[in-house]
């Protein structure tokens, strides 16, 4: 599972894979994971190459830190999960790694990755933190481990599945007046899996609250295994900030502009951006109306409090509160 965590105008992206294997594949057992040949059959997989940044580690913690700022965190111990912290010192997401408490203490392999072996039973994961996105690797080592994959995100945490089948993992915001402002930790690429032939392997999220769920339906005739199924997450530099409009606010901006639902609309965090954006708000939000079925409007944006850095885009959506 790869999650990226951006600082620049987002665009989903898509999750690692459509893996071709050359030649053999690492050597592999189901019973016994080595935690070189777990990370062998990730690099083997993976459709683009990654360069590790260093892990460093004091006692049982193990942490990458990027090269604009943020670090990732995880522990020798997999039931501690992985955590991520921005460039400001903010406490980003977190998340617990399927299958953790029958995973074996982190390993660093040569290529600089982590890997917390599985065996038999339980599908091996396997860490890697380039400067730009950090990728969760889970290896399914035979038919007989499980197609289901979950990622916990915490209390206070909404997993939301994105019409291309990627990811954002979000948190409420503050709420002025107007429109609930969600803050966006995370956006989880869309994902993939493949088998140690290169062939690719049916796979999708489930949302459930704050837990994100990687389905894989390897156990079919003719899998070979280890199948390596990646979701991708952005590296965490700034939180982004989302409003979105429902129908009948987005039927007004079309017809009047957004300064007609008033100036508290979008409250303080993201009033900059509002305003800059109205323009793009008032075009999408026509654009919206004369869809079908008929969209909403939503605004993004980061760096929100200042008027040189900002950075916003307008686009439509549906489901959720487009009713």
């Amino acid at each position: 599972m790869k999650t990226r965590f951006r600082r620049t105008p987002l665009v989903a992206g898509a999750a690692l894979f459509a893996l071709v294997l050359s030649g053999t594949t690492p050597a592999f057992a189901a019973s016994d994971a080595d935690p070189d040949a777990v990370a062998e059959a990730v690099t083997a997989a993976a459709p683009t190459a990654l360069d590790a940044l260093a892990v460093e580690q004091a006692g049982d913690q193990l942490r990458t830190s990027f090269t604009e700022g943020g670090q990732a965190e995880f522990n020798v111990d997999p039931v501690d999960g992985l955590s991520f912290t921005t460039d400001t010192g903010e406490a980003g997401a977190s998340l617990s790694l399927p299958g953790a408490a029958d995973l074996g203490s982190a390993v660093v392999s040569d290529d600089g990755s982590v890997t917390y072996a599985g065996d038999a039973q339980v599908p091996s994961v396997n860490i890697l933190a380039a400067d730009d996105a950090v990728r969760v690797s889970t290896v399914i080592a035979a038919a007989t481990q499980t197609e289901s994959f979950a990622y916990d995100f915490g209390a206070g945490a909404t997993v939301e599945i994105q019409e291309d089948g990627s990811a954002l993992v979000l948190t409420d915001g503050e709420s002025t007046g107007g429109e609930d402002v969600e803050v966006i930790l995370a956006r989880v690429d869309v994902p993939w899996a493949t088998d140690a032939a290169g062939k690719t392997v049916e796979t999708h999220y489930v949302a459930d609250g704050s837990v994100l769920t990687q389905v894989v339906k390897h156990q079919s005739e003719g899998t070979a295994y280890p199948v390596v199924a990646d979701p991708s997450f952005d590296q965490p530099n700034i939180f982004q900030y989302r409003v979105r409009f429902n129908r009948a606010e987005t039927a007004t901006i079309a017809q009047y502009g957004l300064a007609s639902l008033g100036g508290a609309v979008c409250g303080p965090v993201m009033a900059l951006a509002c305003i800059l954006a109205a323009g793009a708000v008032a075009w999408n939000a026509g654009v919206a109306q004369n869809s079908n079925p008929k969209r909403c409007v939503q605004i993004t944006a980061t760096n929100t409090y200042s008027a040189a850095n900002i950075i916003w885009w307008v686009d439509t959506y549906a489901g959720g509160p487009c009713k």
